[in-house]
């Protein structure tokens, strides 16, 4: 453990029903005054995925004394369900570097060994369920990523999503799904869900997608390319803002996710760049302004404790083999994801 593996942990406030998205991500900043950190470190990480995490109130609008806080967390009575937000491995377009959005592009040879890497660095963890987008890319490093798992559980894609698509035809989806669960609790070898939601969906870069970065600066002008890449609330023709973006990403977090990781399961999220970059955001509290810094890199997992109150940011180890050359020992936890001096978006 020479090598600095953990990373600086932001707050994390979880429960704000408000229905405008831009205001609660200004509700949600952090304190003005610093908060007290606690950090315990185990001497080797070899029993654990996770290590570094620091206690986030879920859902309270109100302060807590650390007593409260500490008895909230109930370490000690039953083990903490995981949570962790990977993104797909490198995909052809951004090999390309062109705006890629919702089209569906699969995963180059190097974003399939970043999904191999991935998994091999979560594979301690016993995931119950998965949730991807419905794009190739996303459901390709799902299934590369579990082939790492050390609990042997074969990643099996069910029809229709976790609730249907709310169009016709949904009865059937939905009775396939019902069908495909019962399925997989009476097969032979360990299965885990995998369920494929258009609201994990990238972010839809409209008339910009194919385009390098370039030849939209040709069409439409560099500033007005720069606007719509770097503002929140900003569509570019016949696409969706990041703050739309977000605005459905963390709807079906809290609606549909939050709660399987209620009845105690842990739950893996294979997602994009804008997706987790508004996912993130919300559990850690960013503004506006600090949303557009993260930088969520491909192929890279990062994960959270929950305890049925309360998120705790926690850092996941490197893998240190032969499926990346990654430097051992590189830290995979919030501050990693700051581009420092370059307020950007993700292609």
């Amino acid at each position: 453990m020479a090598a600095a593996a953990f990373a600086c942990i932001r707050a994390c406030n979880v429960g704000n029903d408000s229905a405008s998205s831009s205001s609660s991500f200004t509700s949600m900043r952090a304190a003005g005054r610093p908060q007290n950190q606690l950090i315990l470190m185990r001497h080797d990480m070899a029993a654990a995925p996770f290590a570094c995490i620091r206690a986030c109130n879920v859902g309270n609008d109100s302060p807590t004394s650390s007593s409260a806080s500490f008895a909230s967390m109930r370490a000690a009575e039953r083990p903490q369900n995981q949570l962790v937000l990977m993104r797909h491995g490198e995909s052809m377009w951004n090999d390309l570097k062109l705006f890629t959005g919702d089209v569906d592009i699969p995963l180059t040879e190097k974003g399939i060994n970043e999904a191999l890497a991935a998994g091999k660095a979560v594979s301690g963890i016993d995931f119950d369920i998965i949730f991807t987008s419905r794009l190739v890319r996303s459901k390709q490093t799902a299934l590369i990523a579990m082939t790492q798992s050390r609990y042997k559980r074969v990643p099996v894609i069910v029809r229709g999503g976790f609730h249907g698509t709310g169009k016709a035809g949904d009865a059937n989806r939905l009775r396939l799904r019902d069908a495909a669960a019962k399925a997989l609790e009476h097969a032979s070898c360990l299965m885990v869900p995998v369920y494929a939601d258009p609201a994990l969906n990238e972010r839809c870069y409209g008339d910009l997608q194919g385009l390098s970065k370039e030849a939209a600066a040709r069409q439409f002008g560099d500033e007005q390319v720069k606007l719509w890449r770097r503002s929140f609330d900003t569509r570019p023709p016949y696409g969706e803002s990041l703050q739309d973006t977000a605005e459905r990403t963390v709807r079906f977090f809290k609606s549909t996710i939050v709660p399987r990781l209620d009845e105690g399961r842990n739950v893996l999220v294979v997602a994009h760049g804008n997706v987790l970059r508004c996912i993130i955001s919300y559990l850690s509290n960013l503004s506006e302004i600090e949303m557009l810094r993260l930088q969520v890199e491909t192929g890279l997992p990062y994960g959270y404790a929950y305890d049925g109150s309360s998120f705790a940011q926690c850092c996941v180890p490197p893998p240190a083999d032969s499926f990346t050359d990654a430097e051992e020992g590189r830290i995979r936890g919030l501050s990693s994801l700051w581009r420092k001096g370059d307020i950007d978006s993700l292609i």
